[in-house]
């Protein structure tokens, strides 16, 4: 559970340094860039070659299908939400399905989940957060088209994405029967360095990024993005999981992946496309909050074997 205070400590340590002036929001592009170029291809690739073996590949995709699945339950309940009950205008309406079925798998899940189950648990989140990878990215190219009428090469956008680049390397090696442990030693090394700037920059960048300064103007789309990703999601994950028949570990992470806040890149492709980017920044701000103190609560549950 320490891991949650240092995510915590982190997050206030970026407000702190934005605050201060020591760092700018502008200052979070080129952390991220640091963290999607370099850092997380680095932890993909070592992690990848070193747990996962080619016999295992496919009780692993079963986890990127299992959030492919909640992803799309909670976009197919946000169109209603956001269309019958908010009657949301189209800009706001597309920013609402978006951050609602966009949960944070890597700048959250990756840390919190290395944080409880070490690299084997680690290993599994890089399976959750592919299916986060495709469903914002053609979600994205999909609503962006029916708001804007601009259309995007979905297969073209994740293939240049750094880490699915890592990702996708790492399975071609481990299909032909390649290991970590079969490079020279200073590879590892530093591989080790480079991921290791992951976490922190991460939590920095995303202290830098929080802010409420939107969350009065769009409170109530707010808290129902906070309801379906910290509430109802994790419920469905729940639920959801004795159908993929998923080992102990296994059924932890996914469950976990599912109950992360919104992602850190729909404000990407909402400036992209004219949607609403207070609706996501604010819905973003309060759910990431809320999210620490509902996360610890889900993995003291799952733990005890209640859920």
């Amino acid at each position: 559970m320490d891991v949650i205070f240092v995510i915590i400590f982190l997050i206030l340590l970026g407000w702190v340094l934005k605050s201060r002036g020591f760092l700018a929001e502008k200052d979070k592009v080129t952390l991220n860039n640091i963290v999607i170029y370099v850092g997380i291809p680095a932890l993909v690739f070592n992690s990848m070659l070193t747990n996962v073996k080619a016999e295992e590949l496919a009780s692993f995709f079963k986890l990127t299908v299992f959030i492919l699945l909640i992803s799309m339950i909670c976009a197919a309940l946000a169109f209603a939400v956001g269309k019958k009950l908010l009657k949301l205008p189209p800009k706001s309406l597309a920013a609402f399905i978006l951050v609602c079925a966009c949960g944070n798998t890597a700048f959250m899940g990756f840390p919190l989940i290395t944080g409880f189950y070490g690299t084997s648990g680690f290993t599994r989140a890089i399976f959750c957060d592919v299916a986060t990878l495709i469903v914002v990215v053609a979600l994205a190219g999909y609503l962006g088209a029916k708001v804007s009428g601009q259309k995007i090469n979905v297969f073209k956008q994740i293939l240049k994405f750094p880490p699915s680049i890592a990702w996708a390397i790492s399975l071609i090696l481990i299909l032909f029967g390649v290991r970590m442990d079969m490079m020279p030693s200073f590879i590892p090394s530093v591989l080790n360095i480079l991921a290791g700037v992951v976490v922190p920059l991460i939590m920095i960048s995303l202290g830098i990024s929080l802010s409420g300064k939107y969350l009065k103007t769009a409170l109530i789309p707010a808290i129902g993005v906070m309801l379906i990703q910290l509430v109802i999601a994790p419920a469905t994950g729940v639920l959801a999981s004795p159908l993929f028949s998923f080992a102990e570990l296994d059924k932890k992470v996914a469950v976990l992946e599912a109950s992360m806040p919104p992602a850190m890149t729909p404000i990407i492709f909402a400036e992209m496309y004219g949607f609403d980017t207070k609706l996501i920044s604010a819905s973003t701000f309060l759910s990431t909050l809320v999210s620490l103190g509902s996360i610890p609560i889900l993995h003291t549950l799952l733990e005890s074997g209640l859920i």
